[in-house]
């Protein structure tokens, strides 16, 4: 999978800017509207004046892409005559990367739809637990079973207390906790991280529902579940697992100061209220509503977008709950 996606000049991150698009193969949240950045703008802002509104407020985004979100949130502070629009420092870091915590602190870390990319070990109970190694016969690619290639995949799923049925699949990302541990240490002391993905607790990641996992690819606008059919050319995704990155923000000394949905965190900034302004304003094309309209829609709805975690996490300590987090309250 790491591979499959980040090889150099041959892997899907690699060899295209135009994968997240609406003639790639996925969009995201900022891809499908400014709003989303928009609201990213006013949650930035709101740490940036409780750090004391200073000179430089430096923010490093996890998979950045195409910049879209620094973009839309940048010229949304703008907008909203916001203090850190010049103030912000914006650092993007795209896969692969392994990060060394010698970083410079920053007062927001960003992870937008990147911790389903980081690889998976797939696994399946067989008689006891199994790991699913890729093989190359016949001309190409296929599943091989073997013993697991360590120890920490048992003590994951223990971790979890996760029991797989009988020919049940799973994926687990070690990366992803790997990531949550280097990432703490490169937070400012009264930083902000946040993540947000589609994943769930491991009580319903390795759920009954789940027989087959989580893994997915994504190419055209269409979801499949054969990651050997475009190799390199496919985008390849597999759910987060919440528990094990709080277990990891918790073992990296970090408190959890927010946990809710998609749909909830863009209403409490606002997200509503900007679709209404769009339409009340004269100047609004009618094509130009219909679209935000749109995608606010799949932003909010919960099959969707609107469905997808988000995670907050900062120092353990008083800075923690010193005040409450934006978009993580009620609804204006």
């Amino acid at each position: 999978m790491k591979r499959a996606l980040t090889e150099t000049r041959l892997g899907y991150y690699a060899s295209s800017e135009m994968r997240p698009t609406r003639s790639g193969d996925y969009l995201t949240a900022p891809e499908l509207h400014p709003f989303f950045g928009r609201c990213i703008g006013r949650f930035l802002a709101a740490l940036w004046e409780d750090a004391g509104s200073p000179g430089r407020f430096l923010v490093r985004e996890y998979g950045a892409g195409r910049g879209t979100l620094r973009r839309s949130t940048v010229d949304g502070l703008r907008l909203d005559d916001s203090g850190p629009a010049e103030a912000i420092e914006w650092q993007t870091v795209d896969l692969p990367h392994r990060s060394d915590g010698t970083e410079e602190p920053a007062h927001a870390i960003l992870a937008n739809e990147y911790l389903d990319a980081l690889p998976v070990h797939r696994v399946i109970q067989d008689g006891g637990l199994r790991e699913i190694f890729v093989a190359w016969r016949d001309g190409w690619f296929t599943e091989v079973l073997d013993e697991p290639s360590s120890p920490e995949l048992a003590a994951y799923l223990l971790a979890d207390d996760v029991v797989l049925s009988e020919g049940q699949r799973g994926e687990i990302c070690l990366a992803a906790s790997d990531w949550l541990a280097q990432t703490a240490r490169t937070l400012h002391d009264d930083g902000r991280l946040l993540v947000i993905d589609y994943g769930h607790d491991a009580a319903e990641l390795f759920g009954p529902r789940r027989m087959a996992g989580t893994l997915l690819t994504y190419r055209g606008h269409e979801v499949g579940d054969d990651p050997f059919a475009a190799v390199g050319h496919t985008d390849i995704t597999s759910h987060v697992d919440v528990s094990a990155l709080e277990r990891a923000a918790d073992s990296a000394g970090l408190e959890q100061v927010g946990s809710t949905d998609q749909a909830r965190f863009l209403a409490s900034l606002g997200l509503g209220e900007l679709l209404a302004d769009l339409g009340r304003a004269a100047s609004t094309d009618p094509g130009d509503y219909l679209e935000a309209r749109s995608a606010v829609a799949r932003l909010l709805d919960p099959r969707h977008l609107g469905g997808f975690r988000v995670l907050a996490w900062g120092r353990r300590g008083p800075a923690s709950a010193s005040a409450a987090l934006p978009g993580f309250g009620a609804a204006p």
